[in-house]
């Protein structure tokens, strides 16, 4: 994992020479693709609004539970389900006979919005190249390494969990429905923003395969920490009377200053909860929308660094700019939900799920215990701030 002062020098390059530059995920696989977030530091002026051309595949997932071997992660590829390129994706799963629990893990790795963000400096992982078999074979090694999937750690409270892993290709934050034209020099790209369209075919046969789960554990990092926070309804309504806590890394539910967020809202036609219109404008607005939603004993958990060095670079402010919107939405918005807590690392970094859950807080806390807290209901588990 590169250093802070390596990743600042590298964000610098990037607003010098448009050009992406190295992960800053602490486990390769789940990726929360610092590189790929930074270009995003680098302002460009909205599309043109053209017509939305919404994703309608000709072909459709067989409608069945999914079966795998068990505690083995296997590919399951969706025809219904696209990539940027138009390529069908799919999803990972490692299954845990016997068990109630799911843990349901969206992949991070930057995003795109117009032809230069896309195919210009490729702020995108796996938009172009798409992601399939191929892609995820290299990464279930360090899937099985990562802090939620590892069943060798003892101390991991979901090691005896089904494990599902969403792999992120289309640039959105999992959010979009559109497919598009993206202009870049003389090339037109078509474009297909569709992550939650994506994530409605993964659920049709999740459910199936989890008809008596109990419990769903949400979570995302960066990339994939926006698309939870935006889904945990979208997951709740999938599973329909099972509880589901959300677990978000490095994605904190704060509006981008300017009119970023309707960019990529208009962009992307983002899919927002029904129950929340306000969330068209301000993206903050999720946090009472989901104090009314999910009550206790549901819990929502928010990791972050207070220097987030990509969410900085993605929304174009400094880190300290950054640090004082977290403080102020955490005080106004997060703090007052009975059952969420945070926590936050006074540094400059990006993703704190690696390293199986090692990071401290400035008390000592140790993050895996910390998470082996929420997942137990225990009464003890409090906020860890600087």
């Amino acid at each position: 994992m590169p250093s802070s002062l390596s990743l600042a020098t590298c964000l610098l390059a990037v607003a010098a020479a448009l050009a992406a530059c190295g992960d800053a995920t602490p486990t390769a696989a789940p990726s929360g693709d610092a590189g790929a977030d930074a270009a995003l530091a680098v302002d460009v002026p909205p599309e043109p609004d053209v017509p939305i051309e919404t994703f309608h595949p000709e072909v459709v997932s067989p409608s069945t539970p999914i079966t795998a071997p068990a505690d083995q992660w296997t590919w399951v590829p969706f025809p219904d389900s696209a990539c940027g390129n138009g390529e069908p994706t799919g999803i990972g799963v490692n299954l845990h006979p016997g068990s109630r629990r799911v843990v349901l893990l969206l992949q991070g790795g930057g995003a795109c919005w117009d032809g230069f963000t896309c195919y210009g400096v490729s702020s995108a992982d796996h938009l172009a190249s798409g992601y399939g078999s191929t892609e995820f074979a290299a990464a279930s090694r360090g899937l099985s390494a990562f802090t939620l999937f590892n069943r060798g750690n003892v101390r991991n409270p979901w090691r005896d969990a089904n494990l599902v892993f969403v792999p992120y290709c289309t640039g959105d934050v999992h959010s979009g429905d559109r497919i598009l034209e993206h202009r870049w020099g003389n090339r037109v790209v078509r474009t297909y923003h569709v992550g939650a369209r994506n994530l409605d075919a993964f659920l049709a046969r999740l459910t199936l395969t989890f008809p008596d789960a109990d419990r769903v554990t949400l979570s995302g990092l960066s990339a994939g920490g926006f698309g939870a926070g935006l889904h945990w309804d979208r997951v709740a309504n999938a599973f329909r009377g099972v509880r589901v806590d959300l677990l978000d890394d490095s994605g904190p539910p704060m509006t981008p200053p300017g009119d970023r967020w309707r960019q990529w809202r208009n962009t992307w036609n983002v899919q927002l909860p029904a129950g929340c219109p306000e969330c068209r404008e301000n993206l903050e607005a999720l946090l009472p929308f989901y104090a009314r939603r999910f009550p206790a004993p549901a819990r929502f958990a928010l990791l972050s660094y207070t220097q987030d060095i990509t969410i900085s670079a993605f929304f174009g402010i400094t880190t300290d700019q950054f640090a004082t919107q977290l403080a102020d939405v955490t005080r106004r918005l997060i703090a007052p939900l009975p059952n969420a807590r945070r926590f936050y690392v006074d540094d400059m970094g990006h993703v704190l799920l690696g390293n199986n859950g090692s990071a401290r807080g400035a008390d000592g806390t140790i993050l895996l215990d910390w998470l082996a807290r929420m997942n137990s209901d225990d009464p003890t588990w409090a906020n860890v701030d600087p």
